[in-house]
């Protein structure tokens, strides 16, 4: 069976029910090393550190649990990525025999920080990991395994994101990440920047871990033109609009005129576009700044608001003359969804009344609705209109 890998929202598997990380004495021995091609490797483990992302088997329910993500910067042209994987300390020491990794569960999010998710960008699972030891051991009936999920086919655009490995067992066992300095890392960051966080739901949500963990990416870089990003801009504020995952969402008004703009930024100059379209609204024109192209969109109807926009290039070719074929972004229109969360609700008014009469800036445009500069009971408004509308 191959691994499964979905670009829309969805729920990564409740495998986890509370978390504290845990520490265990363990001897250092061989070197993990990365797999041939990897892009980026946080590095092996480092002796006399701790373990995360706890998953329990079925006899250890003492056992914390969690799922750690950490984070990776992806180079200006982009990845071609084909496996992730993360070095996974499995603890059998409840019993005299032990459990198995049957399969594991993965994600990869965008703008993570304190108790904030940020944007899913691609997630999956398969029950056909390939799990192989690293020759390291902690006891009796402690080995370190490397959890590799392949056979994968997507892009990365340039900039950070967090990755998240967990490791599915059965038996009696316990699995954690291992912690490391950056030990045969490759990539950056590499094992030293301490940018890791934890997530349990109803528990512990989105809180930094002091950490770095064995975890990495395997793929080739892209050296084909390519769209890296998109954005939706008002009043020269952009709502970024990922090309993977979770579709971003605008959530001020087009009034009047029902009139947007839509950013798309290549790897590289581009110089010309044949056509441009969106399946709401016209097209009213195109520019071109270097490898951004811009489309203005007008006469984007209310009848639009809480559906996705599909906007599309046609044949965009680059400096050299070479077809890049169709670009497509897809963009979440939902009027005063503030918090970018898929729904109108209670949050999102609480976020526009905490800044009511503050003047627009670059924290808190998005309470801007009627895109005036100034935060207004006009703002308050029009969320309150909008309670309970959301995507599909």
């Amino acid at each position: 069976m191959q691994p499964s890998i979905k670009f829309k929202t969805s729920t990564l598997p409740l495998l986890i029910a509370f978390a504290l990380p845990f520490l265990v004495s363990l001897s250092p021995s061989a070197s993990a090393q990365p797999p041939p091609g990897a892009l980026w490797y946080n590095g092996d483990y480092a002796d006399g550190g701790g373990n995360a992302n706890q998953i329990d088997g079925d006899g250890c329910d003492f056992l914390p649990t969690a799922q750690t993500y950490d984070d990776f910067t992806v180079g200006p042209f982009g990845w071609n990525v084909t496996e992730i994987f993360s070095d996974n300390f499995l603890d059998n020491f409840c019993y005299s025999s032990g459990g198995v990794i049957i399969g594991a569960v993965w994600e990869i999010r965008q703008g993570v920080s304190t108790n904030n998710p940020g944007v899913q960008i691609a997630q999956g699972f398969t029950v056909t990991p390939v799990v192989t030891a690293t020759g390291r051991s902690c006891g009796t009936y402690c080995v370190e395994d490397r959890v590799e999920v392949q056979g994968l086919n997507f892009f990365l655009s340039p900039g950070t994101y967090h990755l998240n490995v967990t490791p599915i067992l059965n038996g009696k066992a316990a699995a954690s990440n291992s912690i490391t300095t950056g030990t045969d890392c490759v990539g950056t960051p590499c094992g030293n920047n301490g940018n890791a966080f934890e997530n349990v739901p109803n528990a512990a949500y989105w809180v930094p871990v002091n950490g770095d963990f064995a975890m990495g990416i395997v793929g080739t870089v892209n050296n084909n033109p390519q769209l890296v990003v998109g954005a939706a801009v008002k009043q020269g504020w952009k709502i970024p609009l990922p090309i993977n995952g979770e579709s971003g969402i605008e959530d001020r008004s087009g009034q009047p005129g029902g009139t947007y703009t839509i950013t798309m930024t290549f790897n590289e100059n581009i110089a010309s576009v044949a056509r441009a379209s969106a399946s709401c609204g016209k097209v009213a024109s195109t520019s071109i700044d270097g490898a951004t192209l811009t489309i203005n969109l007008t006469k984007v109807s209310a009848s639009c608001n809480a559906s996705h926009m599909t906007v599309t290039a046609n044949d965009v070719k680059d400096s050299a003359g070479i077809n890049l074929g169709t670009a497509c972004l897809t963009v979440g229109l939902l009027l005063g969804d503030v918090n970018g969360d898929g729904v109108v609700d209670s949050p999102d008014l609480d976020i526009v009344n905490s800044q009511i009469w503050q003047p627009t800036n670059g924290e808190n445009f998005r309470s801007d609705i009627n895109n005036d500069g100034l935060i207004s009971a006009s703002d308050v408004r029009i969320v309150t209109q909008q309670q309970g509308t959301r995507l599909p």
